[in-house]
């Protein structure tokens, strides 16, 4: 076999699916994968749509995808096949790093500053065989299911989010209700968090996490609250002061300062969410973010490898995010599933590149 299915993008905005892209030879010290499924993400979307904020992001033509899973397929010179057995059940860390940035000196590979990502700037998952370095590979339980093993990239930015500061028997917020937030809505809520609120402007949104409370069994401890009606008011009011951690999913300037505001003196405000502008505005800097002594952090991607052992364990433990795969398609219905997937259809959407096993 020398040719296989890929999706391309060949220019910003500009993708197709294709039947002739070269199969990937690993190099030395990477390892072929055989894609079994593939996850379509929020980044994806915006790459596809064309959106400028990507511009200097991507690399094309790139082949897209960073969220997957399969199996080894086959070894570069120099990897360890103990470590790496040939047929072994994984996924991967799709940042490629650098190891030589402060970051990297200082085990926080995570942050790495020139790390390039499979999927967006290196060649990705949205096809047939992806080649990832092989220190980047993650073995998976033979017993977890390939749709959500094709979503753990997202659940461990939601893990890296939720765990960065301990939630259990803490008041916390969840603002921004789509697919990480809800995973943050679901890790909080297992880790023993004594209250969650979560917080959302988009109507399918408020009825999905209001759908999640009563599945879950859940109407004691989480309370859903409207975020176009003075959702900080009521989230201070109700806990008599503010949340203790604020999770900031949805990246919207408002939604930033809601997260800041509705956080109790000496909380901790937990940032993923991505602004579209370059800059946002912290209104009452002094009053709501100093005189409190907040906590800000930044989460970006995941701790390579601490969130993935969590994120592991978590689910060995029992927790599910099954339910958050709403559309199965094969590769070649990468158009809809993105469509779908943008417009909010569809919570997480999974492609087989290489059918269904």
């Amino acid at each position: 076999m020398t040719s296989m299915q890929g999706v391309q993008l060949s220019s910003p905005g500009h993708y197709r699916l294709r039947s002739d892209l070269a199969v990937p030879e690993p190099g030395p010290g990477e390892v072929r994968i055989k894609v079994a499924a593939a996850g379509i993400c929020g980044t994806d979307v915006h790459i596809c749509s064309g959106d400028p904020s990507m511009d200097a992001l991507i690399a094309p033509p790139v082949t897209l995808g960073h969220e997957f899973c399969g199996h080894i397929d086959k070894l570069g010179d120099g990897v360890d096949e103990a470590k790496c057995p040939l047929g072994a059940y994984v996924s991967a860390e799709m940042h490629e790093i650098c190891g030589e940035c402060p970051a990297c000196r200082n085990r926080a590979y995570h942050a790495c500053a020139t790390a390039r990502i499979r999927g967006i700037n290196l060649d990705g998952a949205f096809a047939e065989f992806v080649v990832v370095s092989a220190g980047n590979v993650v073995r998976l339980p033979k017993d977890l299911p390939v749709k959500v093993a094709a979503i753990l990239d997202p659940l461990g930015n939601a893990v890296h989010t939720t765990m960065k500061v301990p939630v259990q028997q803490q008041k916390v917020a969840v603002i921004g209700f789509g697919p990480i937030g809800a995973m943050c809505g679901e890790i909080a809520a297992f880790e023993g968090a004594e209250r969650i609120y979560v917080v959302d402007v988009a109507d399918k949104a408020l009825a999905r996490a209001r759908a999640w409370i009563i599945r879950r069994e859940l109407t004691d401890r989480v309370t859903v609250v409207d975020g176009r009606d003075k959702p900080v008011q009521t989230i201070v009011d109700r806990t008599h002061g503010g949340v203790d951690v604020a999770l900031e999913i949805s990246g919207h300037p408002v939604g930033i300062n809601n997260a800041i505001q509705m956080t109790r003196p000496a909380g901790h405000v937990v940032n993923l969410g991505l602004p579209k502008g370059d800059s946002v505005a912290i209104e009452g800097f002094s009053k709501n973010f100093i005189f409190k002594g907040l906590t800000m952090h930044a989460v970006i991607g995941r701790e390579m490898f601490r969130t993935w052992e969590q994120m592991l364990d978590l689910l060995q433990r029992g927790l599910d995010v099954s339910h958050l795969v709403t559309a199965e398609l094969p590769l070649t219905e990468f158009r809809t599933g993105v469509e779908r997937f943008g417009q909010g259809l569809e919570q997480k959407v999974v492609l087989y590149p290489n059918g269904r096993g």
